[in-house]
């Protein structure tokens, strides 16, 4: 239902990288080790925000990305260390617009 509702409202489907360099943000990362780079990590992403500033320089004015995000917290009843979330940004929108959305 979220694709066919973005899809008409001119957002590009945007596909977050499921490995990607280790950032300094709230959790910790999980790492996954390369094969090929010995001694080099990657990191699966903690969220789709990571990219954000990247579209927005790079001229996508309205996208949305369906992601999985994994953090690697202590657990408590109120987090989990893998989620689905979803990432809808719009740039110069008018009250009009947004609110058709």
């Amino acid at each position: 239902a979220v694709v066919s509702t973005q899809s008409t409202g001119e957002f590009i489907d945007v596909e977050t990288p499921m490995l990607t360099r280790a950032t300094p943000e709230g959790a910790r990362n999980y790492i996954v080790p390369s094969r090929i780079n010995q001694g080099k990590f990657y990191a699966l992403p903690q969220s789709p925000q990571l990219f954000k500033q990247l579209l927005m320089i790079g001229g996508f004015e309205r996208y949305y990305q369906i992601t999985k995000c994994f953090r690697d917290e202590d657990l408590r009843s109120d987090r989990q260390p893998e989620f689905t979330q979803l990432d809808v940004e719009a740039s110069f929108l008018t009250k009009e617009e947004f609110q058709s959305l």
